[in-house]
């Protein structure tokens, strides 16, 4: 979604030819908004983000069609001209914005809060205001009134990126359509490279110019509450919410701990998916018992190829993610032919199974990220689970890290364990060891609940155990401190305090432990490891 606008080439003039796309126009309706236009039929619908507050439509052509790498996309932009808030004065005046981030941190993968922004920005309610805070630092360039329909009038704008000294020339090009009327704007912006924006500007202008505005329909939910009515689910506006924001196309299954939605026309893999599911959570629940009863149910996203998954926002260089901002984890379809001429859904399953246990250490923990190598390495010792007949059959090498760290172990390149138990999610995430750090964050884990040599060794064994334990309770002690000084929704004092929680988990977890020692006998474990055959 706007991912074309990070990249830029001077825009052509407008143009008023108005060629016809390949497979003509379809209509779109949206009573929810208000809303109905053509939509050319080679352009497919791609959801949004669920906490998505402006970009309330968005489309992408599709794949097959398009020719020159970036998808040409349109999104539609709803806006809200509420007024700004006023500055208060005196007592009650608002509180000043939040101190910069602590320096070094990074957002934490699975949607953790970091520390608040350096500034306090104002709302967004103009279009104006949209590019400036949303198009990463492009502009409007005015360029023509446009038409005037039920009390709506109109403008198109080109895009062009601010001057910005080293920033190298792309190749994308900007459009805005925008239509404005009594407190509100809806516009049409796409992107395209410059091989296809003459087309496309054009195709965009279609649906733009032709669109119906109208009052939004309050959405009926007495379908959805009638379906559930029958149910045991928990947690059932929350996925009456979900359904409502299915896209065309898009389907959902509900279990017990999830709400399943799904692109994919893989029938035998979503049913595998549905099962496993709550099968690997119920390992989960047994090694991690949670702080309090985790009722939270999660989406889980599926989209139906890796090109649909970077599309919707999936993170480059990632098969998976978990977003504890939005509830919802998101993977692809990552079926693959094999030897022999058959197929394999195992890449899929190792991501399901991995980002499940973030969803799941999520709320356990109650909402604190345990240190990255217990984090990242428990989600890929889960991923090595053989889940068959209902049941984990058992756990196994992960085939996407094992090989790798015993090269790195033999090389002697691993990092040393009195180094990684400490790292931060910035230090794990560097980028000239991540890979590395993912790789033996695994071995560390598999090493910990597999080794006899460990079994044996209860100073060893009880690494992991007390580690999770120490980490709730010293975060619930965080917490009540924070609660008690009034300083529970301080973001800044939350940050701190997770700090000092991981910190003494570790330090706990591994008092009296020779960790040189283990360190070696972790190496020589994983000299011998036997590797997975691959699939």
């Amino acid at each position: 979604m706007l991912l074309a606008a990070l990249i830029w080439l001077a825009p052509l003039p407008f143009l008023a030819a108005r060629p016809v796309p390949q497979g003509g126009y379809t209509t779109e309706k949206h009573p929810e908004l208000g809303l109905t236009f053509p939509r050319a039929r080679d352009y497919e619908q791609i959801p949004t983000q669920p906490d998505e507050p402006f970009v309330v439509l968005y489309y992408a052509q599709k794949v097959e069609k398009s020719a020159h790498g970036a998808r040409p996309e349109l999104n539609v932009v709803w806006i809200d001209e509420v007024p700004d808030k006023k500055p208060a004065t005196g007592a009650g005046a608002d509180a000043p914005p939040p101190p910069p981030s602590p320096e070094g941190e990074t957002k934490p993968e699975g949607g953790s809060t970091a520390p608040g922004d350096k500034q306090a920005k104002p709302p967004i309610n103009s279009l104006e205001r949209w590019v400036e805070q949303r198009l990463n630092g492009f502009e409007l360039v005015d360029g023509k009134e446009g038409k005037v329909k039920k009390g709506w009038g109109a403008r198109e704008y080109l895009l062009r990126a601010k001057p910005v000294k080293g920033r190298p020339a792309g190749s994308a090009r900007g459009w805005v359509y925008a239509w404005r009327g009594a407190g509100r704007t809806v516009a049409f912006v796409g992107f395209a490279n410059s091989e296809d924006y003459d087309k496309h500007v054009e195709i965009w202008r279609e649906s733009a110019e032709k669109v119906d505005l109208d009052e939004p329909e309050e959405a009926s939910t007495a379908k959805l509450e009638k379906r559930y009515a029958a149910t045991k689910l928990r947690e059932i506006p929350f996925r009456i919410e979900v359904r409502k924001k299915l896209v065309r196309g898009w389907k959902a299954e509900d279990t017990e701990n999830f709400i399943v939605v799904y692109d994919t026309p893989d029938v035998p893999l979503v049913r595998k998916l549905l099962g496993d599911l709550e099968v690997i959570r119920k390992e989960y629940e047994k090694l991690f018992p949670s702080v309090q009863p985790v009722t939270a149910i999660s989406t889980v996203r599926v989209c139906k190829n890796r090109d649909e998954y970077m599309t919707y926002g999936g993170i480059p260089g990632s098969a998976g993610y978990w977003n504890s901002a939005t509830e919802e984890l998101v993977l692809y379809d990552a079926e693959k032919v094999v030897k022999g001429g058959g197929k394999s859904d195992a890449d899929t399953f190792i991501v399901l199974y991995h980002e499940a246990f973030h969803q799941y250490i999520h709320y356990s923990t109650g909402e604190l990220p345990p240190h990255s190598w217990f984090n990242e390495g428990h989600g890929d010792f889960f991923s090595g689970a053989r889940v068959r007949d209902g049941k984990v059959r058992g756990i196994g090498p992960n085939p996407w890290r094992a090989a790798y760290i015993q090269a790195m172990v033999e090389a002697r390149q691993s990092v040393p364990w009195g180094e990684i138990i400490h790292f931060e999610q910035a230090d794990y995430y560097r980028g000239d060891r991540v890979g590395l750090c993912y790789a033996q964050g695994w071995a560390m884990i598999y090493f910990l609940r597999t080794s006899p040599v460990v079994a044996k060794k209860p100073e060893w064994a009880r690494i992991l155990p007390t580690y999770f334990d120490t980490l709730k309770s010293a975060w619930s002690e965080e917490l009540a401190t924070l609660e008690a000084s009034g300083k529970k929704d301080d973001r800044v004092k939350r940050f701190e305090s997770g700090l000092a929680a991981r910190k003494k988990a570790c330090e706990t977890a591994f008092q009296g432990v020779d960790v040189e020692a283990l360190d070696l006998a972790w190496q020589e474990f994983v000299r011998a490891m036997e590797l997975p055959k691959s699939k």
